[in-house]
């Protein structure tokens, strides 16, 4: 019942789904072409050559399958895919192809779309629940507007593999995993998540129901023993953040497929692997019988790694809220504090245990995008006394634990926050906005050495500044602003620069 898809609107398959060599390109590239002015002659040739290729593929937008008629033909289908990659923060739509024979045709091809469903919980996996007609399948392209690139799967068909959709049965087709590869970007299919039951449980309920019974994986043959993509792509994992040092002079970052990066004091690396793959956002530091770090991420993960053991176990997160884990800052006298992002909303919850917590919401705050500021961050920290956090528009809000009291104290000259460092002595830099969107020449630099009660303009020397100052232990301030970065030593109350 094909009448049932929706036409995508305005899409011409012919610019839409033009395929690429390699990589990640702009899927817009093509339509550029057209923004130059074209004679009469040219703009009738294109309408018709339009007209002519509509009449070979049609492109539709996959229906949702809790909204199919009670006797629809229609199967549900779930896919997972998680990037690998520091260009996109997961996929927005996949284009899958219906291959000529059981209802489909050589002279009308069909493709279809499916959207991302559930992106609020996850950063770099993406979600897709659709339902699809009868027949056998191939991947045609994954796009991600955010970024607005388009990565042509064409190529790689047949590492990947062709699926069937049978009449009224589930379809689940497990995880995808894209990553790069020398100059290219390859996707194939994961060995380790097979089905997407957890996903659906924790990230969309009203789907999972649809795929209590056992589905059909879907795949016409096993995993090519010439994949080995999703192995590559794990000792390789792309991204650190929330960098951290250890009391023993280790660094230890958060990194994607679930793993965590630690660097010794010799300068090596290492990888601590989780038995998921879902990225991973920051490492606290803890001291805990069984712990010696908890680590966050995507989907809800909260893992620990034990002291003396190299490897990352999960921890029960009880009834804490699915969502994005930005960071955990706590201790056994105070409980523990959770931020969870939730689409553009963080919430900040506390327990009094860890494992299999109770957790309670204290404070919300939404960080959508301003069309007339642009980005909002959120950035939360470890203070002496507690923690602190705040989002671009301010104020930094610090929590004292002892006491359970909160205090509000205003960002310099109360600008708008475009990042924050927080140094190893614990003194705040900032780089502040008038406001408008507006940073580089207009920038603030900002320095506060009493937990932002007072703040100290600094003046450096760079025209456009590009990031807050980052002090380290021997008090050498370091700053990137324009094509150079430059070093502080810091002088009394003031500062003296010079190039790096």
């Amino acid at each position: 019942m094909v009448d049932q898809l929706v036409p995508h609107a305005g899409a011409t398959p012919a610019f839409r789904l033009k395929p690429f060599k390699r990589g990640l390109s702009y899927s817009s590239k093509s339509v550029m072409l057209l923004t130059a002015p074209l004679s009469l002659a040219r703009i009738l040739s294109c309408f018709i050559l339009l007209a002519l290729l509509s009449g070979c593929a049609s492109i539709s937008i996959a229906l949702d399958p809790l909204k199919l008629p009670p006797k629809s033909e229609l199967s549900p289908v779930v896919l997972s895919i998680s990037s690998n990659s520091g260009e996109i923060y997961g996929v927005s739509t996949v284009v899958v192809r219906r291959l000529p024979g059981a209802g489909a045709t050589d002279s009308h091809e069909e493709q279809f779309e499916l959207r991302r469903t559930a992106r609020a919980i996850s950063r770099d996996t993406s979600l897709f629940v659709a339902a699809l007609p009868p027949g056998r399948y191939e991947f045609l392209n994954l796009e991600d507007y955010a970024s607005r690139k388009m990565l042509s799967l064409q190529g790689m068909s047949e590492l990947i593999g062709k699926f069937s959709v049978k009449a009224g049965k589930p379809v689940d087709l497990g995880r995808l995993i894209l990553t790069p590869i020398n100059s290219n970007v390859v996707v194939a299919r994961s060995e380790r998540v097979v089905t997407n039951i957890a996903l659906l449980r924790n990230a969309s309920p009203e789907h999972a129901q649809l795929f209590d019974k056992v589905a059909d994986p879907g795949w016409e043959a096993p995993r090519s023993p010439r994949d080995r993509v999703e192995e590559y792509a794990m000792h390789r994992p792309i991204g650190a953040l929330c960098p951290t040092e250890m009391a023993d002079g280790r660094v230890v970052a958060a990194s994607r497929l679930g793993t965590v990066l630690v660097r010794n004091t010799s300068g090596r690396w290492q990888l601590l692997r989780s038995a998921g793959i879902e990225s991973l956002r920051c490492v606290t530091p803890v001291n805990l019988p069984d712990a010696e770090l908890l680590v966050v991420g995507e989907l809800g993960t909260l893992l620990r790694k034990p002291p003396g053991e190299q490897k990352l176990l999960p921890v029960a997160t009880g009834d804490l809220p699915p969502g994005n884990l930005v960071r955990i800052i706590g201790n056994v006298d105070a409980g523990w504090y959770v931020a969870v992002q939730n689409n553009t909303e963080i919430t900040l919850y506390h327990s009094a245990v860890l494992e299999s917590g109770k957790w309670k919401a204290l404070r919300k705050d939404d960080i959508a995008y301003s069309i007339w500021s642009g980005a909002n961050g959120f950035w939360i920290w470890e203070t002496a006394n507690g923690l602190a956090y705040t989002t671009a528009t301010g104020p930094i809000h610090f929590l004292d634990f002892a006491s359970g009291q909160w205090t509000d104290r205003d960002t310099p000259n109360k600008d708008r926050l475009i990042d924050i460092n927080i140094d190893p002595a614990g003194s705040i830099s900032t780089l502040t906005s008038p406001g408008g969107g507006m940073k580089g020449v207009f920038a603030g630099v900002h320095v506060s050495a009493d937990q932002a009660q007072s703040w100290q303009p600094m003046n450096v020397p760079i025209t456009v500044k590009l990031s807050p100052i980052q002090q380290s232990y021997d008090g050498t301030m370091y700053m990137a602003g324009g094509f150079a970065t430059v070093s502080c030593r810091s002088v009394g109350t003031k500062a003296r620069a010079g190039p790096r």
